[in-house]
């Protein structure tokens, strides 16, 4: 319990702030507080059942958010407390002697709803206090054993509506499905006397203490023990080092902290503290840790940050950044190649580099250039790729299906094959694109690393490689043995 008592501090804390708020700074401090209350400490504590706790801070807040209805509502309420507590034992008087006659042990408690109930039920109704749909609220606590617990409630329900004319759409069965905070109870609105909405609580002395203690009188009563935050809830709950609360989804590591508070520490994070001790980007945190976020100006993140997150805004922010690198080394890649082909005299052709990049095993030429960016790619061994003449095209000799070349077995057709006597010692192969058969009329061309591949003379790459390098043709014949 320790984990959720941390949260329990900051929450009457935060309570123990707002009675004294009036007292603390300029009004715009005291607006902020008021909103950092509403938004997330209220809704943390109905998250953890302490409805009491989170009732008072609704209404503190609305105090200082809204003054003047604040007070509207108030005044009201307080001019029209005689006339409340009259009527609600109006009400009581009846339920409780039918009650009694069926042996019920039980306790009834009449309260209005609380201003700030009143308030959002004006907004969305768009009417005055006195309008109020159901303005008035009335608990009934029962003595019952644990066994016949449910069965009590429902019977308490039926005596109800037999006196009072239900409304069936506004039944709140959390009987039959407790709320994940523990929260039991049976609620359901009738029309009480001068035709005016009363809204009924149903609930056992044991549920009771559920709703007024919240998770922690839960798992007492479950017998649980060392339960935590994120089994209940599937949040978790760390602080700042300023002791600012922070909520983040069950599972979160120091990463998604660091893009909780700005995508730029996010980015940046190569690690943290928790509760005073070094840890890495990937360490999880706990219910009531106090994390520090440690960044650096050269960390970058990486695709395997998303396999350290959970959080949907750190995930969107590491792909985000991510994208932007990939622009950037795309960007960087490109005018290094451009530098290296204009100093080699080469043009850069935009539609033959996109083919050679399939080649090489890049999905599209924008990943040739980020790999060259990141000095993966030998620039020189791409250039002697991309002045290799192109291969046909499949409709020509397909690829997959096209024998390698090799040196032709001149014995069975008694034929060999002749080129100038400057390059007669250097390896020549028949090119595998056009298959030159002894007799047929060929050229030579050096290749880079391959030797001289000998061509037919109307070779589908005969007019590339005389247009684009002529100075690398030599003259070929065959010969008779």
């Amino acid at each position: 319990m320790e984990d959720n008592q941390v949260i329990y501090d900051i929450l009457t804390q935060r309570l123990e702030l707002m009675r004294q708020l009036d007292k603390e700074g300029d009004s715009a401090h005291r607006q902020h507080v008021a909103h950092e209350t509403q938004d997330l400490h209220a809704p943390l504590a109905h998250r953890l059942g302490l409805y009491q706790i989170k009732t008072e801070l609704e209404d503190l807040a609305l105090k200082f958010l809204d003054y003047d209805g604040y007070k509207h509502i108030a005044h009201e309420l307080n001019a029209k407390k005689a006339e409340r507590d009259a009527y609600i034992q109006k009400f009581i008087e009846p339920l409780k002697k039918k009650l009694e006659d069926e042996g019920f042990v039980f306790t009834i408690k009449g309260r209005p709803k609380s201003i700030h109930s009143i308030y959002h039920k004006m907004q969305v109704q768009h009417c005055d206090v006195d309008r109020i749909y159901d303005l008035f609220a009335i608990r009934i606590i029962l003595d019952s054993p644990l066994e016949r617990e449910k069965a009590d409630c429902w019977q308490v329900y039926s005596i109800i509506t037999d006196i009072f004319q239900p409304n069936p759409k506004r039944l709140r069965d959390w009987l039959t499905a407790p709320k994940e905070n523990g929260y039991e109870s049976l609620h359901t609105t009738v029309l009480g006397p001068e035709d005016k909405w009363v809204e009924v609580q149903i609930r056992t002395r044991r549920m009771d203490e559920v709703a007024e203690q919240g998770v922690a009188a839960h798992w007492a009563y479950k017998g649980i023990h060392n339960a935590n935050i994120v089994s209940q809830n599937a949040s978790v709950f760390v602080f700042t080092p300023t002791g600012d609360l922070k909520k983040l989804p069950a599972g979160a590591s120091v990463l998604d902290f660091a893009f909780s508070i700005h995508s730029e520490v996010g980015c940046h994070c190569v690690g943290g503290r928790i509760n005073g001790h070094n840890v890495s980007i990937r360490q999880r945190l706990a219910n009531g840790d106090r994390v520090e976020i440690l960044t650096s100006p050269n960390q970058k993140p990486t695709a395997s940050w998303l396999n350290d997150v959970v959080s949907p805004r750190a995930k969107n922010k590491i792909r985000q950044s991510l994208k932007e690198t990939e622009y950037k080394n795309a960007a960087e890649g490109r005018e290094i190649l451009e530098r290296k082909f204009k100093n080699w005299k080469l043009d850069l052709n935009e539609a033959e580099l996109s083919q050679l990049a399939l080649k090489l095993g890049y999905k599209a030429v924008t990943e040739l250039y980020q790999a060259i960016a990141l000095d993966k790619v030998d620039l020189l061994h791409l250039r002697n790729l991309f002045e290799q003449p192109a291969q046909p095209a499949p409709s020509v000799q397909p690829a997959s299906s096209a024998p390698s070349a090799q040196s032709y077995p001149p014995t069975t057709e008694g034929m060999s094959i002749v080129v100038d006597i400057n390059v007669k010692q250097v390896d020549y192969r028949l090119a595998s694109c056009c298959q030159p058969k002894p007799g047929d009329p060929i050229f030579g061309f050096i290749s880079v690393t391959k030797g001289i591949r000998i061509h037919h003379l109307n070779c589908p790459n005969a007019a590339y490689m005389r247009d684009k390098f002529p100075y690398r043709l030599i003259p070929a014949r065959w010969k008779e043995k």
